[in-house]
């Protein structure tokens, strides 16, 4: 069984004017990088992000199928009180991913987005595990709390009694005024730590310059896993033998069933396909070498445990 479990969707009215505007430079960037193509931010936004609108998620269940992946984890992230509200509520955001999840049952499982600081949070997240059957939650600290404040116990007291995953962001993130600080593995793993029965899901694995720091997390917290969603890009950049190296070097240290298989499509998929990601796992081209066992805990075995499937 192949899960990806970072998934966000393309749909209208989901994200902000100045997300948009910040995050075009950075994406139009790597995208004209990967692609060798003279493309401008506004050019990058409407002829190539445009055409992946799919809020019901149809197109997201034609990729998985050609690609082999049976489900996918999807959730929005909750940029309302940083940059200004969405068009579309967060609240509102949460209902149409736990609507769409629903409508392609057994194939894609919502996530519920939120700022711990966010006004009617708590009455909300209960609605949405409760009434929508939403099944984790996404924090995204860069938007201006600290993830061992306070401020966010309420999040990881109700994972626990739910039994439900939290997903953090850890790494950098586009051009738009979100602090990076906050999204350090290390503050993660303290809320982490004092919360041992939660599951918590470091996003990217720390990303490019603290995935050492979220590999430290995930040797000693035995609650602590690391998704491997953004490091498409790498694996493009570098000779395959060295990501290859890097990887056992990660299997090596935390084991193959702390690391989960992600994308964070829709953006990295433009740069490595859905279908070419599961490949570089399925099936290894490099003279480093992986058992089986470790390739099927990594694809989706370790997953299942996570979210409880």
């Amino acid at each position: 069984m192949i899960i990806d479990v970072h998934r966000h969707l393309v749909a209208k009215d989901t994200v902000q004017g100045a997300y948009i505007k910040g995050a075009s430079l950075s994406f139009s960037m790597m995208y004209r990088k990967a692609h060798n193509l003279d493309i401008s931010p506004r050019d990058f936004v409407e002829k190539v992000v445009r055409p992946l609108l799919d809020p019901q998620a149809d197109k997201v269940i034609e990729e998985m199928d050609a690609a082999g992946v049976d489900m996918t984890a999807i959730f929005p992230v909750d940029y309302g009180l940083i940059f200004g509200e969405a068009p579309m509520h967060i609240f509102d955001q949460n209902k149409l991913y736990a609507e769409t999840a629903k409508r392609h049952q057994g194939r894609l499982m919502a996530f519920m987005a939120i700022d711990p600081r966010r006004k009617g949070a708590l009455k909300h997240c209960e609605q949405a595990y409760h009434e929508w059957g939403m099944k984790g939650f996404k924090l995204h600290a860069g938007v201006g709390y600290m993830p061992d404040d306070p401020v966010c116990n309420w999040v990881y007291e109700k994972a626990n009694e739910w039994n439900i995953p939290v997903m953090c962001h850890t790494g950098g993130a586009p051009s738009v005024g979100l602090h990076w600080e906050n999204s350090r593995p290390a503050y993660f793993a303290t809320a982490a730590s004092r919360y041992p029965g939660v599951d918590f899901i470091f996003a990217h694995a720390g990303d490019l310059a603290w995935w050492q720091e979220a590999m430290q997390a995930a040797v000693w917290l035995p609650n602590v896993y690391l998704d491997l969603s953004l490091w498409q890009k790498p694996f493009k950049k570098m000779p395959p033998e060295r990501f290859y190296q890097w990887l056992r070097h990660m299997i090596d240290m935390v084991g193959p069933d702390k690391l989960l298989f992600a994308t964070d499509a829709p953006y990295p998929n433009l740069f490595c396909p859905l279908k070419d990601w599961v490949k570089v796992f399925e099936s290894p081209k490099a003279e480093v070498k992986f058992t089986e066992e470790e390739l099927k805990l990594i694809l989706g075995g370790a997953a299942r445990k996570v979210l409880k499937l």
